[in-house]
C-alpha cells in the first residue's frame, strides 16, 4: 500500500497549482463552491490523484478547460469570495489527497466547499498538517 497519493517531489507544485486554480475559480465563476465540488469529483482530478504525471503536469487554465470553464486570468480580485481562505482550502484539500491517499471526490463528499469554508476561521492558524488531521478525524475519512 502506497504511503502518499504520489512523489512528494509533485506536492508543491500540486499546492501552488491548486491554490491558482480556486482563485481563478473565485474569479471567474458566480458559484465557485459548486465548480471546486464538480472539480474534484471530475475523472480529470481521478488521474491527478492516483498520480499520473501527465495530469499532475498540467496548468490551471487546462485543468478549467476541461470542466468547460473558460477563465479570464485578467479578472480582478473576487468581491464576493475572500481568496485567502480558498488558497487555505486549495493547501488542505491539496495535503489530505496527497497525505491521506485519498480521491478528491471522497474528500469532497464528507467535507463540502462550504463546509472547509466555513473551518476557517477556527482552524486556519493550525499549520496544513495539523488542520488537515483534525478536520480528517472530525469527518473520519481514513486511506485508500
Amino acid at each position: 500500500m502506497c504511503e502518499t497519493a504520489y512523489d512528494i517531489c509533485y506536492l508543491d507544485d500540486m499546492i501552488q497549482k491548486s491554490r491558482y486554480l480556486f482563485k481563478l475559480i473565485a474569479r471567474n465563476c458566480p458559484d465557485a463552491f459548486e465548480v471546486i465540488t464538480a472539480y474534484m469529483k471530475c475523472t480529470y482530478r481521478k488521474y491527478m490523484d492516483m498520480g499520473n504525471p501527465l495530469y499532475l503536469n498540467k496548468t490551471p487554465k487546462q485543468i478549467l478547460g476541461e470542466l468547460g470553464i473558460r477563465a479570464d486570468t485578467k479578472k480582478d480580485i473576487s468581491e464576493q469570495y475572500d481568496e485567502f481562505i480558498f488558497e487555505w482550502m486549495a493547501d488542505i484539500y491539496t495535503y489530505m489527497q496527497w497525505k491521506y491517499n485519498l480521491y478528491s471526490s471522497e474528500i469532497v463528499e464528507k467535507i463540502e466547499p462550504e463546509k472547509l469554508h466555513a473551518k476557517y476561521y477556527p482552524l486556519h492558524e493550525a499549520s496544513v498538517e495539523n488542520g488537515a488531521d483534525k478536520l480528517r478525524k472530525i469527518y473520519q475519512l481514513g486511506r485508500r
